[in-house]
């Protein structure tokens, strides 16, 4: 356990942290779940939500993009937090040949 404590997790930390980015941006940007599951208006996901924005001949594009932007503030933030982790994650998993 002290080997993979002291060495085998501080070396696959980048790793694991570029991975919990992308499957947190990937649930926080999920559509189709939200919509197949959830029918009351009042309790739809962000999504879901603007999704529902878009009429079939009308749409209010100011609110369209002012939800725009409130939805992707949280993804901008986390990315901007953890950018240095999440690119030597990407460029640790390259190959190295």
């Amino acid at each position: 356990m002290r080997i993979y404590w002291s060495v085998m997790l501080p070396l696959a930390k980048p790793g694991l942290l570029a991975l919990g980015i992308l499957v947190v941006l990937a649930s926080w940007n999920d559509l189709f779940w939200p919509l197949i599951v959830n029918t009351d208006p009042e309790q739809m996901t962000l999504s879901a939500g603007l999704a529902s924005l878009q009429g079939q001949f009308q749409t209010d594009y100011p609110v369209l993009m002012a939800g725009s932007l409130l939805a992707s503030l949280p993804v901008i933030v986390v990315f901007t937090v953890l950018q240095r982790h999440f690119i030597q994650g990407i460029a640790f998993s390259g190959n190295k040949s």
